[in-house]
């Protein structure tokens, strides 16, 4: 049974969660409300999202360990917004340092835009603190944390400072210019739910939180906190594919050393313009050429991300990009809680096709539930209207890449299998029968946690995929060598890469090609946008080009700072390769506007 404790102190009182040591510092300080979850048990008042932790021995009495997938909900603590400053601390245990960033414990809800303060363990076991004043402040704690070893964080936050403990010792601290924003975000600990999305999940234990209306001293804080030498089992690294992805011979640069690309050429497909189209949310560009025509996609929204209000719409461009007609829509939900959203093109015989994923409610990671499914639809080129031809694929498929023509004469079309652990995925046609597809979930390590967005290189009967970690800053790979039928396991490749959707293919020069963001630095940041190349007839990438950094003055398209170019898509034409992807400008929760890079394939040439 958890036990859970709420005081408003006005006279010395012993909590009952809290040992002697605690109990005395706070009864020095009046008045104070404190509250107290021990974590021992999964049991009210706490709430746990997406999965169920395991209860295990803990730094004071029982612990629970998370496993990447969940998120615990601290309940009726939406109004501890700490107006007369506060302090929180938890005990942790992390068992995954080299996973991206993970939450230990925040008060936010991006799409609301409600973002107050965070604790992160970030690559390589760092101890991080974020405050917001208009923008993150981070704290970075210089001691790194140890796996499978019990570490004591607290955080203290006045009107004019924040300060990180680790271990009865403050660690780091920074100004604060103004109170931190009041949001109705209940605290979580092992990540943030954002609706009904979980991002930045914990892997490893956390035991014996604590939030007190009012800032401790140092002293008092040190004063808590006494050593906790037992240790938790930590999961075994998972080994890295014996494929390489990029040549090891090659250094690989960081983003300021990479060279930027000569002679690309940028458009925008579809500004942010919200106070005009009432459209939000914007994600996925896909891109095919038909009939001397460019056509683009992606998932539209008035709402929110993954909430049934996304649309698959698009433009059309007929001078090569430069400018695009009226945006039209291919598809949309059928009923209240069913969306149609990004998806991808193919032309074949004089036809223009689209594929899209598409899902029911807000609970997409839930297979069972939101039943993602991949819808194809046809355009009538007499009337402009785009005809459904209902679902063609099952089993939590979603497109990401135009499908490929395989030597065998099927297609190959790479994506994410959404659900039972969110595996990199294909779908292989039956000839030219667009309507009907094998799925074929690619098998994936034990224990890797992935999100497994991907993409393919094809070159005869070897197929070679390339997918999101998740999370982690890291490129999956796994290889298949009878046309995408079997594959090996998805494993770790050796090239960094974005948390995000990569896009790659093999250039007429006999050139592999990825794009998303693969610096030696960049780690889960969405820029720069970056292309990998390989030499001609190489298996291995071995060249890194800029295509687009955030700043860019020049234009056209949004410029900011700390923007987010991401989700690309690419096509070869004529000479060209045309790149889309999108472009959040600065703003949050993938209000993105949609661009166009065109690369002349001369720029990409490698010796």
């Amino acid at each position: 049974m958890i036990r859970f404790s709420a005081f408003c102190f006005c006279v010395p009182l012993l909590m009952p969660a809290l040992h002697a040591a605690d109990a005395s510092v706070l009864a020095n300080k009046a008045p104070l409300f404190a509250q107290s979850w021990p974590l021992d048990a999964v049991d009210a008042p706490i709430q746990v999202h997406g999965g169920r932790p395991k209860v295990v021995p803990g730094a004071h009495g029982k612990s629970l360990v998370l496993d990447g997938k969940s998120v615990i909900e601290l309940k009726d603590t939406a109004t501890l917004n700490g107006e007369n400053g506060f302090t929180f601390s938890v005990w942790l245990n992390p068992h995954v340092l080299d996973a991206g960033q993970q939450l230990i414990a925040a008060k936010n809800r991006y799409s609301l835009k409600e973002r107050q303060w965070s604790l992160a363990v970030e690559e390589g076991g760092i101890l991080r603190a974020y405050l917001q004043q208009d923008k993150w402040h981070p704290i970075t704690a210089k001691p790194l944390l140890q796996a499978g070893h019990w570490h004591h964080v607290a955080l203290t936050v006045s009107a004019t400072q924040a300060v990180l403990y680790l271990n009865g010792q403050p660690v780091g601290e920074t100004p604060l210019s103004k109170p931190l924003p009041a949001t109705q975000a209940p605290i979580t600990l092992g990540g943030v739910r954002d609706g009904d999305r979980l991002t930045q999940q914990l892997h490893g234990a956390v035991d014996d939180a604590r939030y007190i209306s009012r800032v401790l001293t140092a002293a008092e804080i040190a004063k808590t906190y006494k050593p906790v030498t037992a240790t938790q089992e930590v999961p075994k690294p998972i080994a890295p594919s014996e494929t390489p992805l990029w040549d090891a011979t090659a250094k690989l640069p960081k983003a300021a050393e990479a060279p930027v690309l000569d002679g690309v050429v940028f458009h925008v497909i579809q500004p942010h313009a919200p106070e005009k189209d009432g459209y939000i949310w914007l994600h996925g560009v896909g891109l095919g050429w038909h009939k001397g025509r460019l056509y683009a996609s992606f998932g539209h929204n008035k709402g929110e991300e993954n909430t049934p209000g996304e649309q698959a719409r698009g433009r059309v461009s007929s001078d090569g990009g430069q400018t695009w007609a009226d945006t039209f829509t291919i598809g949309a939900g059928e009923s209240d809680d069913h969306a149609v959203s990004h998806g991808v093109f193919l032309s074949h015989e004089g036809a223009l096709w689209a594929f899209h994923g598409s899902f029911f409610g807000h609970h997409l990671t839930d297979i069972d539930s939101s039943k993602v499914h991949t819808r194809a639809y046809r355009l009538n080129e007499s009337t402009g209207k785009w005809e459904s031809q209902g679902t063609v694929i099952e089993g939590g498929f979603w497109p990401l890449q135009e499908p490929v023509k395989m030597t065998d004469g099927n297609w190959i079309m790479s994506g994410i299998s959404v659900g039972h652990g969110h595996h990199a995925a294909v779908a292989i046609s039956q000839g030219a029968d667009f309507t009907k597809w094998d799925l074929v979930v690619i098998p994936a390590a034990e224990g890797l946690n992935m999100w497994g967005e991907s993409t393919v290189i094809v070159d005869g009967a070897n197929i070679t995929n390339i997918a999101r970690y998740g999370a982690k800053p890291q490129a999956l790979i796994s290889v298949s060598k009878d046309y995408g039928r079997t594959w090996s396991t998805t494993a770790p490749s050796n090239l960094p890469m974005a948390t995000s959707k990569p896009s790659a293919g093999m250039l007429s020069t006999g050139q592999r090609y990825l794009v998303c963001t693969t610096t030696a630095d960049s780690g889960g940041r969405r820029t720069p946008l970056t292309i990998a190349v390989s030499k001609p007839g190489s298996s291995v990438l071995s060249q890194v080009f800029i295509i687009r950094p955030s700043v860019f003055p020049q234009g056209p398209g949004d410029v900011a700072d700390n923007a987010s170019l991401s989700y690309p898509c690419a096509t070869e034409h004529e000479g060209k390769l045309y790149i889309g992807y999108s472009n959040g400008g600065g703003r949050r929760g993938n209000h993105n506007s949609a661009e166009l890079a065109v690369i002349p394939l001369q720029s990409l040439r490698v010796k």
